[in-house]
């Protein structure tokens, strides 16, 4: 009579395959997860950089979209109701207004028309001081920043606050209409955009500093809101003007340009 073996795991090394196994689909999921919120977050800061330059663009290339219900002139707030014609009205477009607090954010065309002729030393005395300013209240837009981000303090450096959010900040951009040259005016104070007005404009209009207030560089720090391998800001320069002043930068960028702001 002959004796027959059989061959098989056992119950341990069944177990330690499974485990392995399971270690295994861990790290590739952690991975791919990980991957998946890292480029979420670079998208949110590509398309946040991507709408303050777009505000650039807008000023520059101006579209009314106004119809016959707009008046404007001494005894009218811009965009009032009224029976005005369709382009005769002595609205001039002057620029955009933006805000934005945590991840919402508001944006509209600012118009004004003129109350005087006098003469002003500057483009922004001459706005401040011959213009009655208001938003454009049918060009209003709202979104939100993508994907769960928001805009943040930076957590250490010159500019750090703490806790590093919220945080809000204003933007105009203003297009002067004697010369034609823009500016980019911030603030830390942010009125909701349907309550904007003129002199809410007009105090942002702090003019030749190069620290804030005024056309100070800021740092606009991008929370993820989960664990990136590396934090980002949108950077506005001194005296912005133009698209190319709004950057993308990294921590490790921002130190090689001299600054010591950190995300």
């Amino acid at each position: 009579m002959s004796a027959h073996s059989t061959s098989g795991f056992t119950i341990i090394e069944t177990m330690l395959v499974l485990a392995i196994t399971g270690v295994l689909i861990a790290s590739l999921l952690f991975g791919v997860g990980s991957s998946i919120t890292t480029q979420r977050y670079s998208d949110s800061v590509t398309s946040f950089r991507s709408l303050l330059q777009d505000q650039y663009a807008r000023v520059s290339n101006v579209s009314n979209g106004r119809d016959s219900g707009w008046t404007c002139g001494a005894s009218a707030v811009p965009l009032q109701s009224g029976t005005s014609v369709p382009g005769q009205s002595e609205c001039v477009l002057l620029g955009r207004y933006v805000s934005i607090v945590g991840s919402d954010i508001s944006m509209a065309t600012v118009v004004g028309y003129s109350t005087s002729s006098a003469l002003a030393a500057s483009d922004t005395q001459t706005v401040k001081n011959n213009y009655t300013l208001g938003i454009s209240k049918n060009s209003i837009e709202q979104t939100t920043l993508e994907w769960g981000a928001q805009i943040a303090w930076p957590a250490s450096g010159s500019s750090a606050k703490s806790p590093t959010t919220p945080r809000s900040i204003a933007f105009f951009v203003l297009r002067s209409p004697e010369s034609g040259t823009t500016y980019t005016f911030t603030s830390d104070s942010v009125t909701p955009i349907a309550s904007v007005s003129s002199s809410t404009l007009k105090n942002m209009l702090v003019e030749t500093t190069a620290s804030f207030p005024g056309q100070g560089a800021r740092t606009i720090c991008v929370d993820p809101g989960a664990v990136v391998p590396e934090k980002y800001s949108v950077y506005m320069t001194t005296y912005a003007n133009g698209t190319n002043s709004i950057e993308t930068r990294s921590n490790a960028v921002m130190a090689a340009a001299g600054g010591n702001s950190k995300c």
